[in-house]
């Protein structure tokens, strides 16, 4: 309210309704997917997510220590134990070079998911970096492929990334994880201007079906 110059006259002054601030943004969800088998195939016991081993048939986690070497000493019977069940995934593309299934395809099998790779020059990488393959897989994620890590500004490491909100921020040890989650938005947008100034991959060449198929000890014939 107003007071006028002019007695007897009084003015009203209305300001514009103003918007309530808005909420803070959310933070970026972070998570490290896991396909873990719930009891040691040694043991039986519940595993201790702490222990695992990784191999070519991807990762086992055990109750202890000294079930390494046994799932060491018979792979085949350990995945049948420890992922009894083996689920076909129909992928249309190669989680390690990003290219179409085609001719040259061939399928490999990790803790009971079976899938293809565009060729079988992709198969050590799918093997030993088992845990972002099989992210790759089962989840709608995008990835970075930066080669140096936002946090320590190492070279990345295998089987070491992180999922933020769905894009995969590979990292240059698993321990970094929660360093990423305090502020995940800033180890993000570093991400990927790492991996915009790297040089680019050449093409991915594709390698012919070897006369010999590559064994997959998963299988009850060894994928022969």
């Amino acid at each position: 309210m107003l007071r006028s110059l002019f007695p007897g006259i009084v003015f009203s002054l209305v300001l514009p309704a103003q918007d309530p601030p808005a909420p803070p943004a959310a933070p970026l969800p972070v998570d490290v997917p896991t396909f873990a088998n719930p009891t040691c195939p040694i043991m039986g016991k519940k595993v201790s997510m702490p222990l695992f081993l990784d191999t070519e048939l991807g990762r086992f986690y055990v109750c202890c220590k000294p079930c390494y070497k046994k799932i060491a000493a018979d792979l085949p019977a350990a995945h049948k134990t420890a992922y009894p069940v083996v689920q076909q995934v129909e992928n249309d593309v190669c989680p390690v070079s990003g290219q179409p299934i085609g001719e040259d395809a061939l399928a490999i099998t990790l803790q009971g998911f079976r899938f293809k790779l565009c060729c079988s020059a992709c198969v050590e990488e799918a093997r030993s970096d088992s845990q972002l393959t099989l992210t790759k897989i089962t989840r709608k994620v995008v990835d970075l492929g930066n080669e140096k890590c936002p946090v320590s500004g190492k070279p990345t490491a295998p089987n070491a990334f992180a999922v933020v909100g769905e894009t995969i921020v590979r990292l240059s040890s698993p321990l970094l994880v929660d360093e990423v989650r305090k502020d995940p938005a800033t180890v993000l947008e570093k991400a990927r201007s790492l991996a915009k100034a790297q040089p680019a991959k050449p093409p991915h060449e594709h390698k012919k079906p070897d006369p010999k198929p590559v064994p997959d000890p998963a299988r009850k014939d060894g994928g022969k």
